[in-house]
């Protein structure tokens, strides 16, 4: 039998798949990994990503995979990272992530100089210090020698476990539109802006199509990761990308969320969706068809947070997962008033506001710790809503599709389904659809399929799901919470400040 091996290198986890020409996945594997954070800085070691995807490899080969039954490679990951490699494919510091929004100064810069309206006008996204462009500048100032040193800006984390394998240095559109220097109609850098600001147009990785062959594994990836000798390897796709393509959406208006370290609402356009909101026009699959992405810089990482505070047990533990959702379970909702604003980390849209908090009101002296955990959910929930507007059609009734980790809790999959009001499809095993979405980059070159509007209904047609539907005695509840909700922000706003 011949397999796609398909890999997503997130935040948290690397997962690996084997998929086959059924789309039926085996063999998936996960391995953690770890960040750094220092104050507002997020960084991450690029040597474990690649470590992670070779340990899987070889976990596959050691139960009787052949090196010979893998068709092809590909990959999908976490984008917007500034990741400075040297000579002999050598990481020169860790990467930035796309959470570090250290570039701010430089960011502004590029806005006074540059022009906002120009700066819309060809990347059709907004500029700020969370993008890959403004963090090289950062380096520019700050680790001049690091920078001098650079043989290419890394744009993704597959970018990185590509160009251990086969030694070229590539990146997909989808991911080069989170940089803030790609021109998203003509699918290149703008290499006026490069050369304005000393950065050389050899330092940044070629954009290929995300399912292009961009090279093969040479002898020294086979040799460490036991794939054979040229195996052929796609370019993949940023991980909105992968996770569209999972979630089965291609056609205009399909709308679906993501729920991981971090997460989105997204929908496939042939359009572009206005930026001043923070959300994000990635370019997709197809040329001149778009996903539109409204970005939450807060989703399970609340989760986690609300987990370690006012759950039971150690972190990471199974049975503290379980005991918080059982707790969960028992709050009465639409009984409280505990509200929670979920910008632990910032926010990038609806707001702008990296300076911004969480925050509790709503407290009284019975308010109890369940609660509390209850309510961080239904924040994550209720800006899920509120950037959900920015890409929902007025009058259209949806069915959101939700993939990522955060699926797994059935207390706030029927939270979120209350309170968006509509039903909310999830998946089995949907954390591994952005791995099959990657996979998908490789059926044409097998031979398995032509077209991926076909091959998305094929992917949703095949899927086991579980269906939420909202809860109408919490309708008014939740509206009056919205409500509520939306003016939260710009009442404790000047605190932030």
């Amino acid at each position: 039998m011949k397999y796609i091996a398909s890999f997503d290198i997130g935040t948290t986890n690397v997962k690996g798949i084997l998929v086959n020409e059924d789309a039926t996945i085996f063999f998936e594997k996960n391995i953690s990994l770890n960040v750094i954070r220092h104050g507002s800085f997020v960084e991450q070691e690029p040597q474990q990503w690649y470590d992670a995807v070779t340990r899987i490899s070889k976990d596959w080969f050691k139960v009787g995979i052949k090196p010979k039954d893998i068709a092809l490679l590909t990959f999908s990951g976490q984008m917007q990272d500034c990741i400075p490699i040297g000579e002999g494919v050598q990481p020169l510091r860790p990467a930035i992530l796309y959470a570090d929004n250290r570039a701010t100064e430089q960011s502004k810069v590029l806005l006074e100089e540059i022009g906002e309206s120009h700066i819309h006008q060809l990347t059709e996204n907004h500029m700020d210090g969370t993008l890959t462009f403004p963090k090289i500048l950062w380096l520019q100032e700050n680790e001049a020698e690091v920078f001098q040193k650079t043989v290419n800006f890394l744009v993704s984390s597959k970018d990185y476990a590509i160009a251990r394998l086969t030694g070229v240095y590539a990146t997909d559109p989808t991911s080069a539109a989170t940089t803030g220097c790609m021109d998203i109609r003509s699918r290149s850098w703008i290499g006026s802006w490069l050369e304005r600001y000393g950065v050389k147009r050899e330092q940044m990785p070629s954009i290929f199509g995300s399912d292009e062959i961009v090279g093969y594994v040479h002898e020294q990836g086979a040799a460490e990761s036991g794939f054979a000798v040229g195996t052929p390897v796609l370019c993949g796709i940023g991980d909105a990308g992968a996770a569209t393509l999972g979630a089965g959406v291609h056609d205009e208006d399909e709308v679906y969320a993501y729920i991981g370290t971090t997460g989105w609402v997204a929908a496939a356009s042939f359009g572009f969706i206005d930026v001043r909101s923070g959300a994000f026009n990635l370019s997709y699959v197809d040329d001149g068809r778009q996903i539109s992405i409204a970005p939450l810089s807060n989703a399970g990482n609340a989760h986690q947070w609300a987990m370690d505070t006012f759950g039971n047990g150690s972190r990471g533990d199974s049975l503290s997962y379980q005991q918080f959702e059982q707790a969960l379970q028992r709050v009465e909702r639409g009984q409280h008033e505990v509200m929670f604003l979920p910008y632990l980390n910032g926010e990038r849209c609806p707001v702008q506001d990296m300076n911004a908090s969480g925050c509790f009101i709503g407290l009284k002296p019975t308010t109890t710790k369940e609660e509390m955990g209850t309510a961080v959910l239904e924040g994550v929930a209720l800006a899920m809503r509120q950037v959900l507007e920015l890409l929902a059609k007025d009058g259209s009734n949806f069915r959101v599709t939700l993939i990522g980790g955060g699926a797994k809790s059935k207390s706030w999959c029927q939270i979120i389904a209350d309170v968006l009001g509509c039903e909310l499809v999830v998946p089995k095993d949907s954390q591994y659809l952005p791995s099959l979405g990657a996979a998908a980059l490789g059926f044409r070159h097998v031979g398995w399929s032509q077209d991926y509007s076909s091959l998305c209904r094929t992917f949703k047609g095949l899927q086991k799901a579980e269906v939420y539907s909202p809860n109408t005695s919490l309708k008014a509840y939740y509206e009056r919470q919205y409500d509520k909700y939306k003016r939260f922000y710009y009442a404790v706003a000047p605190l932030f400040s």
